[in-house]
């Protein structure tokens, strides 16, 4: 469980860093009543990256860290590309 509250700031600090540093909003849903986990990057309107986990409170603890982890990978490779996009667009 360690791990996954670690993985879990990762994704609030990525969902951070976008909100205040660049164009894109990022969201994060925790929905109990649904038992889903939720993460959605937008431009404007449009949407860049969804990611949910369904049957949150059920899953396998190493298939959620696994999920995670590919949501922590993601989110770093769009925070990446924005950065890239910044400096080329500042040169």
């Amino acid at each position: 469980m360690e791990a996954n509250l670690s993985l879990f700031n990762q994704i609030n600090s990525l969902s951070y860093w976008f909100l205040v540093e660049s164009n894109y909003k990022c969201s994060v849903v925790l929905d109990a009543e649904k038992d889903t986990y939720y993460v959605t990057i937008k431009k404007g309107k449009r949407i860049l990256y969804t990611h949910l986990i369904s049957h949150f409170s059920k899953k396998n603890k190493n298939f959620l860290k696994f999920e995670l982890i590919a949501v922590v990978n993601s989110l770093l490779h769009i925070k990446d590309t924005v950065l890239h996009r910044q400096k080329l667009q500042s040169a």
